[in-house]
């Protein structure tokens, strides 16, 4: 599972939503109100002013807040909808349709690679449908150059879009993982924690929450004697380990050998019990290689969250049941069960 912390697309399509309404509902607004005025409205100018309006409305909302998904396709439906109308309303030399070319940038920023497809195929198909009937009953001549140089220019926008989208889409989500992951040993690093923590804060209202903080014992000494090349090797080793043993739960790295795991819907008997298997496994296991074999142990830490703590908080207290193993000898879990405003210790 990866993470969602680089990815700038909800501020980008948030950014072109309100900036496409607010200049479509100037536009619209604007033009629907000379005819008021000149009191040459038509209910074509009624579909516009509704437009305007329900336009405004997404510029006022998408300022304020995100903006659903709902709202965004209902808006490109909308203006799918108005071009096509308005294509259909008016002489074809008025070059209404020329607006259908924002088609395919326009979904694809708003509504991303899967929905832009589809809305895009709608709009292209309902104007490449609403021209040709104007074009072949007469209305001007050059039926066919006008209707092929349209979809040629349409198509080339759209495969643009989709190259441009289906890029971004991979690069995003490369950029995220290299902010989300621990170079080193490929776990989540301290910046994913951060990231997730208000979402496990959350979810901790229902379900229980548990941060076990894991330190593996007299690691400068691995350094000291072994040198830091192998120091890495027992780094990786150590969290792949601890990823295996974790199932779904995410394990990040925080400090040079320090690990932490948070354990969704686990209730604080239950993580001290995979603190223990953690415990045990690293205990016995033969880090570095069969040739030169080097044996640690690991003190953990357990802490139930509640849904009050923020993380320097929760880390805090978890580091204090560190700190407690380290004092008791080491190689061993202590557990601290902070629940209704009340401490206890094992």
């Amino acid at each position: 599972m990866e993470l969602d912390i680089f990815n700038p697309s909800q501020q980008l399509r948030r950014a072109v939503l309100f900036w496409l309404s607010l200049l479509l509902a100037v536009v619209s607004l604007s033009i629907s109100s000379y005819y008021l005025v000149t009191q040459q409205y038509t209910t074509h100018h009624f579909i516009e002013t509704a437009f305007g309006l329900f336009s405004a409305y997404i510029a006022y909302y998408t300022y304020k807040q995100s903006i659903s998904k709902v709202f965004s396709t209902a808006y490109v439906i909308g203006l799918i909808g108005v071009i096509g109308f308005a294509t259909y309303s008016y002489p074809i030399h008025y070059g209404v349709f020329i607006w259908a070319c924002l088609f395919p940038v326009l979904s694809y920023l708003i509504l991303g690679r899967r929905s832009g497809v589809i809305a895009t195929s709608v709009g292209f198909v309902t104007l490449v449908y609403l021209i040709s009937s104007k074009l072949f009953s007469g209305e001007v001549e050059g039926s066919y150059q006008l209707v092929i140089n349209f979809t040629l220019a349409f198509v080339a926008i759209w495969l643009t879009s989709h190259v441009l989208e289906v890029k971004r889409r991979v690069s995003e989500s490369s950029l995220g993982q290299l902010a989300s992951r621990d170079a080193l040993t490929g776990v989540y690093n301290r910046h994913a924690l951060v990231h997730n923590f208000s979402r496990y804060r959350n979810e901790s209202v229902k379900l229980p929450l548990s941060l076990l903080i894991l330190d593996l014992d007299f690691f400068k000494a691995v350094n000291d004697q072994y040198g830091h090349d192998v120091g890495d090797k027992v780094l990786v080793q150590t969290a792949a380990l601890i990823d295996e043993l974790s199932d779904e739960h995410l394990v990040y790295r925080i400090g040079g050998e320090e690990f932490c795991i948070a354990l969704h819907n686990t209730a604080v008997n239950e993580s001290k019990q995979k603190a223990e298997q953690i415990r045990n496994t690293i205990e016995g296991f033969a880090f570095n290689d069969s040739s030169e074999p080097i044996a640690l142990t690991a003190s953990i830490g357990v802490y139930q969250c509640d849904h009050y703590a923020d993380l320097e908080s929760v880390l805090k207290e978890a580091d204090k049941e560190l700190y407690r193993a380290k004092q008791n000898g080491r190689n061993q879990v202590m557990v601290c069960n902070h629940t209704s405003n009340s401490l206890s210790y094992s």
